[in-house]
């Protein structure tokens, strides 16, 4: 944030920012409101691969099959969705 206050010309403001404080400004918050998101999103994304890449995910010797097969994609499509992979309506 600070880079983009010294190219509008705002030595001040990036100084501020570069010393750690700045926090209330608005772009500041905004700025830190979409990493939160960001964030949010590559949990839910790191979390159904994890299970994905899990080599028992996909192995047909459990009891009742792979679980791929019950999954059917539920996982991805909730993660792309903004729910949690084992999002539950109940």
């Amino acid at each position: 944030m600070a880079g983009c206050f010294d190219a509008t010309g705002r030595a001040d403001l990036s100084r501020a920012v570069r010393d750690g404080e700045g926090d209330d400004f608005p772009e500041i918050r905004v700025a830190l409101d979409l990493f939160s998101a960001q964030a949010g999103l590559v949990e839910r994304y790191e979390e159904a691969l994890g299970q994905y890449a899990d080599h028992g995910f996909w192995d047909d010797a459990m009891p009742g099959g792979a679980l791929a097969t019950h999954d059917g994609g539920l996982m991805a499509r909730n993660v792309l969705a903004g729910r949690p992979a084992f999002f539950h309506r109940d």
